[in-house]
């Protein structure tokens, strides 16, 4: 098997499951360390290119050169090692819940799915974002995740993961969606999904809602679900703190807006939910974990920068 045929298989999350069950926290950090340095030298790589389009837009086109280089370094440590932590954890779930404080808001929201209502959950991909999923399920929260359409055998194994912690998993499709429908309105299940990862198509997207200022292939079927099964919608994410500790906050519910026309409700209502979104990334920029280029015109931008 090649390299390649490795990380395009179960491989990596094989060997990452070993880890988690053989290593110590201290050890696994410092591998995940060396592993990030390795991934970040290699700077023309489209993981990295990618990573430093993002931040440039996401921080206001502020940061040069030089200032990227090291933001994508310490972001590639910073993913290498929620991921590692993540696998770590999966096996040390008592260990895992010493470390997570839940904000206020994030309390409500369990509370309330306790008492019925539906939840939908938008997430950036900050921090340990699959280590926060797993671990609102172990808070008690029924949880039907939309994954990465058509997944590789990676992702595969990632999601038979998820489904062994307790999680519905179903990778993004039309009878997807209406499975999702059906689990929210009549078993009670409140849908996880992320908001930032963009879409792949051939095609021009019908709605590009503004992310960080400017139009992003980014989905907005949760407009839609949110309006047809009375969900709560919500921005949430789990980070780690400068203490350590990882910290699970939300938003409080998102009200959208009514507009006679149907690109103004889809287009305008994500964008309230991306401005929600915005503000958890920008408070955490370091620990932005999206590896995929949202505007690709600034992978042509941050070539020029001085």
């Amino acid at each position: 098997m090649s390299l390649k045929d490795f990380f395009q298989d179960t491989g990596p999350i094989g060997l990452g499951m070993w880890l988690g069950r053989h290593c110590s926290l201290s050890s696994g950090r410092k591998l995940a360390a060396c592993g990030a340095r390795l991934i970040s030298a290699f700077q023309s790589a489209k993981m990295m290119q990618a990573i430093k389009a993002n931040q440039w837009v996401a921080s206001g086109g502020e940061l040069g050169r030089a200032e990227l280089k090291t933001r994508s370094r310490v972001v590639t440590r910073n993913i290498v090692t929620a991921l590692f932590e993540y696998f770590y954890y999966y096996q040390h779930v008592e260990e895992a819940k010493q470390r997570i404080v839940l904000s206020p808001e994030l309390q409500t929201m369990l509370e309330d799915s306790r008492g019925g209502k539906l939840q939908l959950l938008l997430g950036p991909h900050l921090g340990g974002f699959d280590l926060f999923g797993m671990m609102l399920v172990k808070f008690g929260l029924k949880t039907v995740v939309l994954s990465y359409p058509k997944p590789n055998k990676t992702y595969q194994a990632q999601n038979q993961l998820r489904e062994l912690a307790g999680m519905r998993v179903m990778p993004i499709s039309l009878s997807a969606f209406r499975e999702a429908k059906k689990l929210m309105t009549h078993e009670g299940y409140s849908l996880v999904t992320g908001l930032d990862r963009p879409i792949k198509s051939k095609d021009d997207q019908k709605y590009k809602p503004a992310f960080f200022g400017k139009p992003a292939n980014l989905s907005t079927y949760y407009v839609r679900l949110a309006r047809e099964t009375g969900a709560a919608v919500r921005v949430a994410c789990g980070v780690t703190r400068a203490d350590g500790m990882f910290y699970y906050d939300c938003t409080p519910p998102i009200a959208f807006d009514d507009y006679a026309d149907l690109t103004d409700d889809v287009v305008l209502n994500a964008e309230k939910v991306m401005r929600e979104a915005e503000k958890f990334i920008q408070a955490y920029l370091e620990q932005w974990a999206m590896f995929y280029p949202i505007w690709p015109e600034a992978l042509t931008q941050i070539k020029n920068l001085p």
